[in-house]
């Protein structure tokens, strides 16, 4: 068994700890810009093929939902590079594979993420409501 159905296998299956959490929440995180990045070029691709289309999928891009999506978007994004980046360095030095080693860097990847995140995310939701809910 692989892909979706051993994450959701091995995700569900909780063995506790900073660490599974982590796992779960990069595979989620890749798998959300995979989707962004299919839908993407598929709507890019309408140009061509279909612009009426297009222009359509454009106007539903404008939605406030929409943004809301980008939101999370970049969360997913954000996430998956800090934490890709982690497991890198870890794999170019093996010896960073331990508990003493994986827990300061998890909670460094974490804190870089609330630090870069909650005020971008607090920006994008303002803008958000500013010009979607509000109609400004």
């Amino acid at each position: 068994m692989h892909g979706l159905g051993l994450l959701l296998r091995q995700g569900l299956t909780y063995r506790g700890g900073l660490y599974q959490l982590s796992w779960v929440a990069h595979r989620i995180a890749g798998l959300g810009t995979l989707l962004f990045l299919t839908i993407h070029i598929v709507d890019t691709s309408l140009v061509f093929f279909a612009p009426e289309l297009y222009n359509h999928a454009i106007q539903l891009y404008r939605n406030p939902f929409f943004g809301i999506g980008e939101v999370i978007l970049v969360g997913c994004v954000l996430w998956h590079g800090l934490n890709g980046l982690r497991i890198a360095v870890s794999d170019w030095f093996p010896h960073l594979w331990s508990p003493q080693t994986q827990r300061p860097m998890l909670t460094a990847v974490v804190v870089a993420f609330l630090v870069l995140y909650i005020p971008v995310a607090a920006y994008m939701l303002v803008t958000i409501v500013a010009r979607g809910f509000m109609g400004g």
